[in-house]
């Protein structure tokens, strides 16, 4: 059995991590819910815009524009893709950064030429390690998901796709479900389908077709609409990356702090067993020098 000094000597340092696991518990608490707050006053904008799109296919018939896809339908796996991963900046979050980017490597298997779009530098040592190269490092952007990185980061993939240096972009990122649920998702940005729409309520009757005339023309109009949906999109995942962060750091120091809790509870029980049996030796001497004396 250890001594008494041992015990005291590790439940200090025990509770020292408590204090840390506690303090760092409070901090995600904080950054979640002022994420949360950015997110409900941009969601608005964003629905409303995703609404007027889908308005346009409701009332416009064909629609035509370079970053639709075309009308036989699916893509093949073949000519370069983009996939824009997202992770954090640090861990410290259980298996967050591991599941998401577990799914990006496996999702990348399917294509023969990638271009890699790096979000936290988790992502990109994890990659490198794996030999594979980051060609774009969005640095600082995970912590701080403002509208302005987002509007950066859609800039330069709608460059490098109008210069026909992309065929496919897609996002690899974690979603919110719950506090105790993350879930690591793959979503398409360019070019969009009609479908991926289909989750707004609809706002337009079937008789509005001969309703809305577009000045210029449809496709214009789309070419300007589609860039800054996807500005939310990109926005969207960043700030639900950033929530889920927060919600798994928050699980696992929650976890770590009840774990500090139950090991202070055994070495408080072992140190009042280590006192008590130093008190039974120092009577047993006591009474052993007693005994010696009377003899």
């Amino acid at each position: 059995m250890p001594s008494a000094r041992e015990i005291r000597v590790r439940m200090n340092s025990i509770q020292q991590t408590r204090k840390i696991t506690n303090a760092m518990y409070l901090i995600s608490s904080a950054k979640l819910r002022k994420a949360k707050q950015e997110w409900d006053q941009t969601r608005p904008y964003f629905q409303a815009l995703k609404a007027e799109v889908k308005r346009i296919f409701r009332t416009s018939g064909h629609v035509e524009s370079r970053y639709l896809y075309p009308d036989e339908g699916e893509m093949p796996l073949t000519g370069t893709y983009g996939c824009l991963v997202i992770t954090a900046d640090k861990g410290l979050a259980g298996g967050y950064n591991s599941n998401v980017m577990n799914l990006a490597v496996e999702h990348m298997k399917g294509f023969e030429e990638s271009n890699i779009f790096c979000i936290g530098q988790m992502a990109r040592d994890f990659l490198e390690q794996r030999g594979m190269q980051i060609d774009i490092e969005f640095t600082h952007v995970i912590q701080d998901p403002t509208l302005y990185h987002a509007r950066q980061i859609a800039e330069t993939i709608v460059e490098l796709y109008d210069q026909n240096l992309l065929d496919e972009v897609f996002v690899v990122y974690t979603r919110r479900v719950t506090a105790m649920e993350q879930r690591p998702e793959v979503v398409r940005l360019l070019p969009v389908r009609e479908e991926d729409f289909d989750d707004v309520p609809g706002l337009v009757k079937e008789t509005d077709h001969d309703q809305i005339l577009y000045e210029p023309s449809v496709t214009e109009l789309m070419d300007q609409l589609i860039p800054q949906y996807l500005i939310g999109m990109i926005y969207s995942a960043l700030v639900q990356s950033f929530a889920s962060e927060q919600c798994a750091r928050m699980n696992a120091m929650d976890s770590a702090t009840r774990n500090a809790n139950e090991m202070l509870d055994k070495l408080s029980h072992e140190l009042n067993r280590a006192r008590q049996s130093a008190i039974t030796n120092e009577l047993a001497e006591i009474i052993a020098g007693a005994d010696a004396l009377k003899g």
